[in-house]
């Protein structure tokens, strides 16, 4: 599965949509135009109305200010509605009723379902997203939010987290991450707010139908006359608004339906394991509850969740069941299976695996997924992989001040006087720090460089838990580490990059640049310096640096770029490249990262360096990182 690809689909069927909501709120004009008409008409004077018929009160100027009023009135609903929905996934998974789970929690249920996620998260090379639970309902679903990849979040029914074993949980999270990763999340998110404008006219009419009661009182037959046709101005803009929303719910199904299935056919391909996401879906059809959702606002984002919310329809926003299953197992026999029964076993060490998740690196993965009695089994993990297994580290990286230390730690400078200057200014903001620093300091020096990237990664989630005021008190004293001997070299840069990317979004710090670039060839220039970088130093032989460079480039397509000088690929100029880069349309972006692995697999090796650098690189252009092997 090509997710770049979907990500492209997604971005077409984003355009269409737009354009058949706009066809559709071009109907809503004419048609309260025409109501608006009438409302005049049969409360006009009536030797007035003698001389004059229906389509008299009918004219540009009132179709314009009926037009602007009505635009006005969409957009501000839209934008009250966008309001709650720019605040990224976290906000949506609050406002459906979810709950954030810790890495404290004491629940086992709740502790699988976090290693699964990381498990994924480090699989595709994306930031670990925060994880929500709707503890009040019953039903086996669950739903990915958020406008990108920094601010993206998952949600899990109660139902999903008791009643699923854990490869079919693993294929529920799996289906949400590729949503995530195919760019649905935003078309998603898009959807939310203009049918929330349309529902905006079915409640404009239902006040002005409440005026029934004063019709009733009112002493005269000219002020009740008026009342009754204000009463049937009143339903018709609810006829008519709700007859918006079902041609909204209409379209927003027949985008979605297809979505559902390119999601399942990716999980699929992404575990490696049809019959998790197979046997999950068997089991939301033999349970009672299914995967419907109580909570009121679960029908306006019903094209979120992994299953219906509520028994199917003809606009439903998900295929039935049945065909979603046959598509994934085509010999299925037609029975359902029951919700497991027996308690959910602890996870080993209460971590994620690193032998799953290397099964689960990219979509080249070659490796045959565990199964969970394989996990469950649990063989000894060797010892390079520890950082999985109960260390420390891991643990620290959990805790929302503990990971501010860890990161701290990684930037302290291995010369004397510029790690004592580093210190002395983490001091003066915070002695405990330091304090804690210096107890896991012996434990960073024993981490190798190859799981550097992994630590920064799982601190990501817990520094989105602190406070505004926390995180930018936290980035000025980075800032100043970084700093601390002058220089910033490129570790320093990755490190800085993913938190701020990261983070920055998820405080909303982060100002939205819009994609300029459709061509590579634009790019050029900006392109040559990132694959010279890469190529440096990932070879201090030229002739095999110069091998890579060309391999790199002629993967994109680019044949005449050269191999640039290492002296012209500085930290200054390296960061402004991928800077330039970022504003490139999503397919060009595709093209570029498939170079830049390209390069790096040159020698059939990726270094630790190497892999930072992409990890960064693609943090910047907001892309998952696929198709990278160890």
């Amino acid at each position: 599965m090509n997710f770049y690809t979907a990500q492209d689909r997604a971005r077409k069927s984003s355009k269409l949509l737009l354009l058949l909501f706009l066809i559709l709120n071009i109907a809503l004009v004419v048609l309260i135009n025409l109501l608006f008409a009438w409302y005049l008409w049969v409360n006009d004077d009536p030797l007035a109305m003698a001389d004059r018929i229906f389509l008299d009160y009918l004219s540009w100027q009132r179709l314009f200010a009926v037009g602007a009023g009505i635009a006005v009135l969409l957009l501000f609903a839209a934008w009250l509605k966008w309001q709650d929905v720019k605040q990224g996934g976290g906000a949506v998974a609050e406002l459906m009723g979810g709950d954030q789970i810790l890495h404290s929690t004491s629940r086992d249920s709740e502790r699988r379902l976090l290693n699964i996620v990381e498990e994924m998260s480090l699989a595709a090379g994306v930031p670990v997203p925060p994880v929500y639970v709707m503890r009040s309902e019953a039903g086996i679903n669950a739903f990915a939010a958020g406008l990108g990849l920094k601010d993206a979040a998952i949600c899990v029914t109660r139902g999903a987290i008791e009643g699923l074993s854990r490869d079919q949980l693993q294929g529920v999270i799996a289906h949400e991450f590729s949503h995530i990763l195919n760019g649905d999340m935003r078309l998603n998110m898009r959807m939310i707010v203009i049918l929330h404008g349309m529902i905006f006219f079915g409640e404009l009419g239902r006040s002005f139908a409440s005026s029934r009661t004063s019709w009733w009182v009112d002493g005269t037959k000219s002020k009740s006359s008026s009342r009754g046709s204000l009463v049937l101005l009143g339903l018709g803009l609810i006829i008519i608004g709700w007859c918006g929303v079902l041609l909204g719910n209409l379209i927003k199904a027949a985008v979605s339906r297809q979505r559902e299935f390119l999601a399942d056919a990716s999980a699929v391909q992404f575990t490696r394991n049809p019959e998790g996401i197979a046997d999950a879906l068997k089991v939301i059809g033999g349970t009672r509850f299914m995967g419907y959702v109580n909570h009121p606002g679960s029908e306006e984002a019903s094209h979120l969740f992994f299953s219906a919310v509520s028994p199917a329809r003809w606009w439903s926003t998900h295929p039935p069941l049945e065909i979603r299953i046959r598509r994934i197992d085509p010999r299925w026999d037609g029975a359902y299976l029951e919700p497991v029964s027996a308690p959910v076993l602890p996870e080993i060490d209460q971590k994620p695996d690193q032998k799953i998740i290397d099964s689960l690196i990219g979509t080249l993965a070659t490796a045959e997924l565990l199964t969970e009695k394989d996990y469950l089994a649990g063989s000894a993990v060797p010892e390079d992989q520890a950082l999985y297994c109960g260390t420390v580290l891991s643990d620290m990286a959990r805790d929302p001040y503990d990971a501010r230390i860890l990161l701290l730690g990684l930037l302290l400078d291995s010369e004397p006087e510029i790690r004592s200057r580093q210190v002395a200014m983490i001091r003066q903001q915070d002695q405990t720090m330091v304090e804690r620093l210096d107890r896991c300091d012996q434990h960073l020096a024993e981490l190798p460089r190859e799981e550097y990237l992994s630590l920064i990664e799982l601190s990501l989630p817990a520094l989105k838990t602190q406070s505004q005021t926390q995180y930018k008190a936290f980035k000025r004293l980075l800032i100043k580490v970084v700093r601390a001997d002058q220089r910033i070299d490129l570790f320093e840069w990755v490190l800085y990059q993913l938190v701020s990317r990261f983070c920055d979004a998820h405080f909303g710090l982060l100002r939205i640049r819009e994609n300029r670039y459709s061509d590579l060839s634009q790019l050029s220039a900006a392109y040559q310096i990132v694959l010279s970088t890469l190529a440096h130093y990932g070879s201090d032989d030229e002739v095999a640096a110069d091998k890579a460079f060309n391999r790199g480039a002629g993967t994109t397509g680019l044949y005449n770029l050269r191999l640039l000088p290492e002296a012209e690929c500085q930290r200054d100029a390296f960061s402004g490249a991928v800077s330039e880069l970022s504003l490139a349309t999503p397919y060009v972006k595709q093209r570029m990262l498939r170079g830049l692995i390209a390069l790096v697999q040159h020698d059939g090796k990726v270094v630790a360096v190497e892999r930072e650098l992409l990890t960064a690189i693609a943090a910047v252009m907001e892309s998952p990182l696929i198709g990278l092997d160890n």
